[in-house]
C-alpha cells in the first residue's frame, strides 16, 4: 500500500507538471512544431543515448572485475537498458532492477552490486556539478533566471538552526554508543552491518580498478553523450538550429535535474523545465515544449525498445 500510494503520488506530481507545462498549449502549433522534425536527426539522438547505456555497462563491468567477479559485457548492458525501463516506470528502482539482474545471471552478491552503483552515483553526481559548473561560467545569466522562475530558493540556515542539528547529532551518536552492547550482538544488527560491509567493499572498487584513466574516460563519455544529446537535438527541431555547446550544457542542467525529480521517467518535470529554460533564452514556449516533447518521447521510446530486448536477454541468461 505505501509503494502503491508513493507511485500514485510521483505519478501525480508528473501529470501535474505535464498540465501546467500544456494548459495553454495550442495543440495545431505544438503539433506543427513537432511534425518538422528531421528523422535522421532524432535518430541520430537516439543513438548517442544508447552510447551512453553501452559506456555505463561496459564502466560497470571494470569496477566489478575490481572486485574479483568476471561479468559479461552484454549482460552488463543489458542490466543498464534494463533499468531505463524499470525507471520510465517507477523512479529509482532501476539501480536495484540491474543488481538483481546480474545476480541472477552472474551469481554476484547484491550488497556488494550496489555499493558500485552508488558508487557510480558519487561519480555521477560529481560530474554532474562540473557539468553545472561549465553552464555557470558560460551561462550564468541564463541559469540564475531560470532557478529563479523555476522557484529554486537558497535556505538562510541560522546559527540556532545549525547549533540544533550538530547538538542532536551528538546527543544520538552519544546514546548509540552508551548502548552499543546492547544492540550490536543482534542478529538483525549482524545482517545490517554485513550489507553495509558489503556496500563498503563496492565502494572500495575503484581503488582496485587497473585502469583508471579507463574509468574516469567511460564516466566523462556518458556525459558527453548527454549533452551531446542536447547539442544534436537544437537541429532537429526547426528554429533551434543556431544554439551551441554552451547553451546544450545550460539544457542539459535543466533536462537533468528533471531526471532527478522522483516523477516516472522525469514526465511532467523534464518537460516543465527544460521549455522554461528555452523560453528564458527568448524562444517561443511553443517551440521549448515542442523540443521537450521530441527529445523527452524519443528517448522513453528508446529505453522502452532497448529495455525490454534487454529483458528478455536477461531472462533467458539466467534461466540458463
Amino acid at each position: 500500500m505505501k509503494k502503491a500510494f508513493q507511485y500514485i503520488l510521483f505519478l501525480s506530481i508528473g501529470g501535474g507538471l505535464l498540465f501546467m507545462t500544456f494548459r495553454n498549449t495550442n495543440p495545431t502549433v505544438l503539433w506543427d512544431n513537432i511534425r518538422t522534425v528531421d528523422s535522421a536527426g532524432l535518430i541520430l539522438t537516439l543513438v548517442i543515448g544508447f552510447m551512453a547505456i553501452i559506456l555505463r555497462g561496459i564502466r560497470w563491468v571494470q569496477l566489478l572485475n575490481s572486485l574479483g567477479y568476471q561479468v559479461k559485457s552484454f549482460n552488463a548492458i543489458a542490466a543498464v537498458a534494463f533499468s531505463y525501463l524499470v525507471n520510465l516506470a517507477t523512479p529509482r528502482i532501476g539501480e536495484v532492477a540491474r543488481c538483481s539482474a546480474i545476480n541472477r545471471t552472474d551469481n554476484i552478491p547484491l550488497d556488494k552490486l550496489l555499493g558500485t552503483v552508488v558508487l557510480e552515483r558519487v561519480v555521477d553526481t560529481l560530474l554532474f556539478g562540473i557539468v553545472i559548473l561549465i553552464t555557470v561560467v558560460t551561462q550564468l545569466n541564463q541559469l540564475t533566471n531560470f532557478l529563479e522562475q523555476s522557484g529554486a530558493t537558497i535556505p538562510e540556515l541560522s546559527i540556532l538552526f545549525i547549533s540544533s542539528i550538530l547538538g542532536g547529532s551528538l546527543i544520538i551518536i552519544a546514546f548509540l554508543w552508551a548502548t552499543k552492547k546492547h544492540w550490536s550482538t543482534h542478529p538483525f544488527t549482524q545482517k545490517i552491518r554485513g550489507f553495509l560491509r558489503g556496500i563498503s567493499e563496492g565502494l572500495k572498487s575503484i581503488k582496485n580498478v587497473q585502469n583508471k584513466a579507463l574509468f574516469w574516460f567511460y564516466s566523462i563519455g556518458i556525459w558527453i553523450c548527454y549533452v551531446s544529446t542536447i547539442l544534436v537535438g537544437f537541429s532537429v527541431v526547426q528554429g533551434l538550429n543556431e544554439l551551441g555547446i554552451g547553451t546544450a550544457f545550460y539544457i542539459s542542467v535543466a533536462a537533468g535535474i528533471g531526471y532527478v525529480i522522483p516523477v516516472p521517467g522525469g514526465i511532467g518535470a523534464y518537460h516543465y523545465l527544460v521549455s522554461n529554460a528555452l523560453t528564458i533564452l527568448g524562444y517561443n514556449s511553443d517551440l521549448g515544449k515542442a523540443f521537450a516533447t521530441v527529445i523527452h518521447g524519443g528517448q522513453s521510446l528508446m529505453f522502452i525498445t532497448t529495455g525490454s530486448i534487454a529483458m528478455l536477454i536477461l531472462y533467458f541468461t539466467s534461466k540458463n
